[in-house]
């Protein structure tokens, strides 16, 4: 008996199982990677599984199936002889059953066809696999028909009942000879998937009319925009059981700020605030894409805006998947700037606010019949996309640019603390609003940075004035950071002997080459330095910029003496400590009191170092700086508002662009593509970011380990028991390996935090459960002179097991094993990515 992973059901052959398993996946059921029970190898998709059941565990299933039969008849039916029945027999099962093979043959061609229209190929080759897949079909059930009638011929049959037996054969074969008939076409395809009941289709809303003309005729056609509706795709969503679950498992603490539902905003707000009520919480994205080579001439024409929306209500780290970054809308940036943004946003806030008044009924999963709600709950953005969207100046030249204070270019340059500036209210809003439309004649429209009435005004309990919103990515990573980088290497360069640009490339290049983590994320070599206040050469991607600053201090901190006291090495380290600080996931209030504090400062060190006589200034991104800790207190962590998740989305577009070649409407085609991609999705279960993926792994008696005892005392097993180890997994994109650094707690007495080894990862054959087997770290100090903890590795070494959840965070490190000045013994230095306290 094969026993299927989802509901329990035996099936009596492996092919009958693929199918039931194949169902599962059609209603979103079943979860992907599948795990095999028996060698806990993971396998992304259904084929893989099932190979490998049949090659090497389908012979102990029959044999352990035939047992368990054979004792059932035994009980039956005391004092007779049964005989076995090899009931894993798939040939004798599959010709007593021609329906089950046409059921798996199509459930399976669906869910290969599902796989290609999720993934980048062009849609017009899908029509030829599916053809060819039909051609194969039919070839194999001519062969069978012509085989098995030359087979009975020679085994001396009368002609006459062969022909009767042809006769059959042709019936019972020719649902066989094109099973995916049904799915021949683009067309049939469409059809099919659009029918789905978890499909949700992209629907195109006119914005306008234009007169095009073509081959010397003038039509009159529609210029539109394509909408995806959000209660059509939170409907999809709440089919799942697991995505219900991730609603209702964040649980929040009132003393510690980790979510948005922390901060003061969502307790004020007039549906985030009732607890009688289950609302979701919905946060908007806007930004430009360009989908053609920008080389080439007339690029814009073709440049798309897109909206996307997250869920705040699920846990931080699943909202970084590309799975729960949700399409809104899609239009043409040409049209944005002819019409605005109001046409777009009139048919959100309409939804909106029917959501949030009325909300809509259902039966779902754990919840039972009931009404859900939602609304907007922050709109986030890059700098210049928030502003356009929020109805503010565009230029950050000029004053009045921040949409949170009437700051101007002088008063940045002086005042480092929010309590200096006049904060944007909604009454003093509404009065310049008043001003400006007064002067509507004049140029330059605006009074003092508005521009415009926003439409997401006319949400219930949403003010642009209220948006405590700012993208740390935009702001601290591609901006404060490059810029100040360049200005501490021109200063270290000048004031440190031997260290030049070629020193510092070298230098990277080698570290990159030892470390065993962030190894995608290596800074591109630098050209140049130029003077300070213009940055690094070449410009890098904000990922880059941020493991640059990481492991700069390790990568050089030898060549420049704690005792020098170098002012730029220690603006190096403040910048360091302020990004630590920025990217938390976690806070308390007093954490945010002190990070005021640390911005302060900051500001301050760098007008004193290289602000002298005004040759270089504070960005306006450095005013952005100051509203940070009042943006943690009402809206949560700043790593919840982080743009780097809505990037990921950016390259799917763009690919699928030069795929489909054809931009006639290719806003229409991307949002499709993207609504067949959110399908497959769904019914992946790629939104879950706790699954794990084994690649290869060894079944070990518990005596041959060197942390036996541990492994008998924590999971009761016997030395003599197998348990299967693996020295490499991944976690969602997570990659952990043997010999990486885990944070696994705090200590006590002097808040530092601790850390292990992974020495290998275990699972006992009857869970699909793996933990980390990992050896005791000592954490000796802060090193302060390179930013990282100094960690020694106790001898004897002592292991313990911990599951992935049990971690103080869920990034594996690098101990970077080296000796630095005043060192007598050699250490490993561990670089954590941000500040983490134990909650």
């Amino acid at each position: 008996m094969f026993v299927c992973q989802v509901c329990g059901t035996f099936e009596s052959s492996l092919n009958k199982l693929k199918t039931h398993l194949y169902c599962h996946f059609e209603i979103g059921e079943l979860q992907l990677p599948l795990q095999c029970q028996d060698c806990k190898n993971s396998y992304a998709n259904l084929y893989n599984y099932i190979r490998h059941i049949r090659t090497y565990h389908s012979t102990s299933i029959s044999d352990a199936a035939r047992i368990t039969e054979a004792t059932v008849g035994n009980e039956g039916n005391e004092g007779e002889d049964c005989e076995d029945v090899d009931i894993g027999d798939d040939d004798c099962d599959e010709a007593s059953d021609i329906s089950d093979t046409v059921a798996a043959i199509q459930t399976e061609g669906v869910s290969m066809v599902a796989a290609l229209r999720a993934s980048s190929i062009p849609y017009n080759i899908i029509p030829n696999i599916v053809e060819s897949f039909n051609s194969v079909s039919a070839s194999v059930s001519s062969a069978v028909r012509s085989q098995t009638l030359d087979t009975l011929l020679s085994a001396g049959v009368s002609s006459e009942l062969v022909e009767s037996i042809k006769l059959d054969l042709d019936a019972k074969l020719d649902n066989i000879s094109k099973p995916l008939e049904f799915l021949s076409t683009r067309y049939k395809q469409d059809r099919y998937f659009d029918n789905h009941s978890l499909a949700v289709k992209p629907e195109s809303i006119a914005l306008g009319t234009a007169i095009c003309s073509h081959s010397g005729t003038s039509t009159l056609s529609y210029e539109c925009f394509q909408y995806v509706s959000v209660e059509k795709t939170l409907r999809a969503l709440l089919q799942s059981k697991d995505y219900v679950s991730l609603l209702l498992s964040d649980q929040f603490d009132s003393d510690i700020l980790q979510n948005y539902v922390d901060g003061e905003q969502s307790k004020i707000h007039p549906l985030f605030g009732n607890k009688n009520k289950l609302s979701i919480m919905i946060q908007l994205f806007y930004d430009g894409i360009g989908v053609t080579n920008p080389l080439r001439g007339q690029s814009v024409l073709h440049n798309i805006g897109v909206f996307f929306y997250t869920i705040r209500n699920l846990p931080q780290r699943h909202n970084s998947c590309f799975a729960n970054v949700h399409l809104l809308a899609v239009t043409y940036t040409q049209d944005i700037k002819k019409y605005g943004f109001d046409p777009i946003l009139g048919k959100f806030v309409s939804e909106i606010n029917k959501l949030s008044r009325q909300g809509f009924e259902g039966s779902f999963p754990i919840l039972g019949q009931c009404t859900m709600y939602a609304s907007l709950c922050q709109v986030t953005c890059d700098n210049l996309a928030l502003n356009g969207i929020l109805g503010f100046i565009e230029s950050f030249s000029c004053d009045y640019f921040c949409t949170l204070c009437y700051a101007t270019q002088e008063q940045i340059q002086r005042d480092f603390s929010e309590d200096l500036f006049e904060m944007r209210t909604s009454v003093s809003y509404d009065n310049d609003i008043s001003e400006m439309q007064c002067g509507w004649g004049r140029s330059h429209i605006h009074c003092r940075g508005v521009k415009r009435v926003c439409k997401l005004n006319e949400i219930d309990g949403f003010h642009v004035t209220k948006n405590w919103s700012l993208d740390i990515m935009h702001v601290v990573l591609e901006g404060i950071v490059p810029y100040e980088l360049g200005c501490i290497l021109y200063g270290l360069c000048h004031d440190v002997n031997g260290l030049d640009i070629a020193v510092i490339n070298r230098e990277i290049q080698i570290f990159w080459g030892k470390i065993t983590v962030d190894k995608s994320h290596r800074p591109l070599e630098l050209n140049r330095l130029e003077q300070p206040g213009q940055g690094l050469v070449p410009s890098m991607k904000a990922i880059q910029y941020w493991a640059l600053l990481k492991y700069l201090p390790m990568i050089i901190g030898f060549r420049v003496l704690p005792q020098s006291g170098n002012q730029h090495w220690r603006f190096l380290l403040h910048l360091s400590h302020l990004v630590d600080l920025v990217f938390a996931p976690r806070y308390t209030h007093g954490m945010v009191t002190y990070l005021k504090t640390v911005i302060t400062d900051h500001l301050a060190m760098f007008v004193e170092l290289y602000g002298d006589n005004g040759k270089v200034r504070l960005r306006p991104k450095h005013h952005l700086l100051v509203h940070l800790p009042r943006i943690i207190l009402n809206s949560g962590p700043l790593t919840g508002m982080n743009c780097l998740k809505y990037e990921l989305k950016n390259s799917f577009f763009k690919r699928s662009a030069h795929i489909v070649c054809n931009f006639r409407d290719i806003c229409k085609s991307l949002a499709y593509r993207h609504q067949q991609r959110a399908l497959y999705s769904l019914l992946s279960k790629d939104f879950l970011r706790d699954i794990v993926v084994v690649s290869a792994q060894n079944i070990l008696p518990v005596c041959t380990l060197p942390f036996s005892k541990l492994l008998c005392e924590t999971f009761a097993v016997e030395a003599t028991d197998d348990v299967a180890v693996a020295t490499k997994l991944s976690v969602a994109s997570t990659l952990y390996r043997k010999g990486h650094f885990v944070a696994v707690g705090e200590d006590a007495d002097s808040g530092l935090p601790q850390f292990g080894v992974v020495h290998s990862f275990i699972s006992c054959l009857n869970s699909d459960v793996w933990f980390l087997v990992v050896e005791c770290a000592t954490t000796v100090d802060f090193c302060a002179h390179v930013h990282a903890y100094r960690v020694a590795r106790p001898k004897p070494t002592k292991f313990f097991v911990l599951r992935f959840s049990d971690l103080l965070d869920y990034h594996p490190l690098y101990g970077h094993h080296t000796t630095f000045p005043n060192d007598v013994h050699e250490h490993d230095y561990i670089r954590m990515p941000y500040h983490v306290f134990q909650p």
